[in-house]
């Protein structure tokens, strides 16, 4: 199987909203290609394509992922280097992220899949010293469909021979840091609570309350959160996802829309004054697409009207940063 490598400048939707104002490139050139794209198509059989996303964790995410973890990371768990998977449509499937940890004999060598929510769909042990009960099919599949929510561990939620926990929770450590590390730098989701603290949502309002808004450092930050609800609305778009949960990410992004004119354009800071209304017409766009999204649900009207969203993003990207963006492929 062979694969494409997106590169700068065009870049598929994956990230788009990523690209929406920003211009520091987010994909590197991709480094042993070769290998990793067999290794790739063996996780994501159904990928023809991928792009790579170099990633250097600061302090604050180093702290956050270790706390959720329980465990220190290693100096290449640092420089983490992932690589999100796209179908034939050019739809985003999932991401890998190879990555090592130290088993009771030695480092052991692996890569995660995980889905689009954030599900383990594949855990993969290429190298290692430890009894092969550990690297078998048997063993790695019981991963499969574990989350954030998940203690990837022995006598909990993972089970192995007896001899081999040392081991076993050694190499659950692979998804359990894949899964950590994806939430932290991408999904932005909180764990969910236990059944028994779980209580009543109140019901959704027209607009996010301002005090209800997640807290952001920086545009890159609200770029992330904005991804995640833009996808929402697509998979609605694609009957895979709810109508309560598109019009709520609607209102969501109208929200963050207002938030992008807090922070200055990195290109073109002459012209804030288009800047911001650029924002706020897409911020009144996005309100106005979620009424009738309630309304009519999927018709030719909303199609329409999500079709210019879309244009909106192409437009305030190509006004504001120097790189090209193509959301056509979608």
């Amino acid at each position: 199987m062979s694969f494409q490598i997106y590169r700068q400048p065009r870049t598929g939707a994956l990230l788009a909203l990523a690209f929406f104002i920003l211009s520091t490139p987010l994909l590197s050139s991709a480094r042993d290609t070769e290998g990793s794209g067999q290794k790739l198509a063996a996780i994501f059989p159904e990928a023809k394509k991928f792009v790579q996303r170099d990633v250097i964790l600061t302090a604050e995410q180093i702290a956050a992922i270790e706390k959720k973890l329980g465990a220190k990371l290693q100096s290449e768990d640092l420089k983490p280097i992932f690589y999100f998977l796209l179908d034939d449509k050019n739809k985003p499937i999932g991401l890998v992220l190879f990555n090592n940890i130290e088993g009771p004999n030695g480092v052991i060598e692996g890569a995660v899949g995980l889905d689009i929510m954030g599900k383990v769909v594949k855990v993969a042990v290429y190298e290692h010293k430890e009894s092969s009960t550990i690297a078998g099919a048997e063993f790695l599949k019981q991963f499969i469909g574990m989350g954030i929510d998940d203690a990837f561990e022995v006598g909990v939620d993972v089970e192995v021979m007896e001899g081999h926990a040392a081991a076993a929770n050694a190499v659950a450590l692979l998804p359990k840091k894949t899964v950590v590390m994806s939430y932290a730098l991408f999904l932005k989701r909180e764990s969910k609570p236990a059944p028994e603290e779980k209580t009543p949502e109140p019901e959704t309002p027209a607009e996010m309350p301002e005090e209800d808004m997640p807290e952001v450092d920086d545009l890159k930050a609200l770029m992330m959160l904005m991804i995640e609800d833009y996808f929402v609305v697509v998979d609605y778009f694609d009957e895979k996802e709810s109508k309560e949960k598109a019009i709520e990410a609607a209102n969501r992004l109208a929200r963050y829309a207002k938030r992008i004119s807090d922070f200055e354009p990195p290109k073109n800071a002459d012209q804030t004054d288009e800047y911001v209304y650029l924002q706020d017409k897409f911020s009144e766009t996005l309100l106005q697409f979620a009424e009738k999204l309630e309304q009519e649900g999927i018709s030719d009207e909303t199609r329409k009207q999500w079709d210019a969203i879309v244009t909106l993003i192409d437009q305030a990207h190509l006004r504001f940063s120097e790189e090209e963006i193509d959301l056509d492929a979608y």
